[in-house]
């Protein structure tokens, strides 16, 4: 019995001795929200690329919607390739960069993957910037 009152002033006071200790702690940051289907897109359903620099590239995926991949290792043959490929794991959605794996062939047949580091949306600016719409030239009267 003393033994059990004596461990209960004890944790008691470490529990008192740690109560401003953590009031002092700053906030945990909030979680991060799950990707909506808004921010997600078919690995399909990329039209087309634009290499930005040797870890990033802006994928086109229609309805003048794009993403920007950032990728883990610098991939120098991307800005000589002609063609590229996304790879999804778990599923056809990218929604988060462990969705995505960038693939580049070459031209001995085998090919290099590269792993995304990050994903995010392009705004519509960025986008127009990316991809300007050829317009009708009006002819001259």
């Amino acid at each position: 019995m003393r033994r059990s009152v004596l461990l209960l002033c004890t944790l008691g006071l470490a529990a008192g001795l740690a109560v401003p200790a953590l009031a002092a702690a700053p906030a945990p940051a909030e979680k991060a929200k799950p990707a909506s289907r808004e921010s997600c897109f078919f690995a399909d359903q990329v039209r087309g690329y634009q290499v930005v620099d040797e870890r990033t590239l802006n994928v086109d995926v229609g309805r003048k919607e794009a993403y920007q991949l950032t990728l883990f290792n610098s991939a120098f043959d991307l800005d000589v390739s002609t063609r590229i490929g996304i790879k999804s794991r778990g599923g056809s959605w990218v929604c988060s960069p462990f969705d995505a794996t960038v693939i580049v062939p070459e031209v001995t047949g085998s090919s290099r993957d590269y792993r995304v580091q990050a994903i995010r949306k392009l705004t519509p600016e960025e986008y127009a910037a990316a991809w300007p719409s050829v317009k009708a030239k009006k002819p001259k009267s």
